[in-house]
């Protein structure tokens, strides 16, 4: 499903993980410098379109996995009640196909239905990806219970009931994800798919119109648009942008 890039990008801002309360020293300082460096990386090869599924060898690939997941797990070890540190590790853990070991990391930071939308975000996305709908769909409801105004566990949600194949609820979902700030484009690509999942072909056409119109170098809406030349509209768009 597509919705997995959009909703890695979200959780490596990491925006909603924070230090357990702590003493501010120059100790409980490094971490966090040091996860800043680590995300700019990581968020580095996320732009190029690379993953940590795509290059292993060493660090002079886009990323090499393995070398940040030893490093990131090394700073879980020294600082275990460093949330941020541990969110990355569950992000990293997972991008490197080790999802029971994300998946661990994840029911840490969740334990207690503590407001940890992104951790909920990704530990739902397991589930997805493991069949469990049941599990992906009570952890969101419950993040969302915490922090009902979050955008990316609105879209999140979306993407459980687009597994569900209910679209009117995929729907109401994307909008109230719009209205409480998730981007134009993004939340019309996703539209785009569950009106693609419905048959409703013209309409996903126009939504991945409307996602490329906003950003131009959209290239999954692009892919899309792509499928869809024996439409009028995505045909025109075709002729006009060659």
């Amino acid at each position: 499903m597509m919705w997995k890039q959009y909703l890695i990008l979200t959780i490596a801002l990491l925006s909603g993980c924070g230090a357990m309360q702590q003493t501010r020293t120059e100790a409980t300082e490094n971490p966090r410098l040091r996860v800043d460096q680590a995300l700019a990386h990581y968020q580095r090869t996320l732009a190029t379109g690379n993953s940590c599924h795509t290059a292993t060898r060493g660090w002079q690939d886009p990323v090499d996995c393995e070398g940040l997941l030893r490093e990131v797990l090394a700073l879980h070890a020294a600082y275990p009640y460093n949330e941020r540190v541990a969110m990355l590790a569950a992000l990293v853990a997972y991008q490197a196909g080790r999802a029971e070991q994300s998946s661990y990391l994840l029911d840490q930071l969740l334990w207690g239905q503590r407001p940890r939308p992104e951790a909920a975000m990704l530990r739902s996305r397991i589930a997805m990806e493991e069949g469990n709908l049941n599990v992906a769909h009570t952890l969101l409801q419950t993040q969302l219970r915490l922090n009902p105004r979050h955008p990316g566990l609105h879209e999140t949600l979306a993407a459980v009931h687009y597994l569900e194949r209910n679209a009117s609820a995929a729907l109401d979902q994307l909008v109230l994800a719009e209205q409480l700030g998730s981007p134009n484009w993004q939340v019309a690509y996703h539209r785009g798919l569950v009106l693609e999942q419905q048959s409703r072909r013209d309409d996903a056409c126009r939504q991945y119109l409307h996602a490329v119109t906003l950003r131009p170098d959209f290239s999954a809406a692009q892919s899309r648009l792509m499928g869809m030349l024996d439409l009028p509209p995505c045909r025109a768009e075709s002729v006009r942008g060659g």
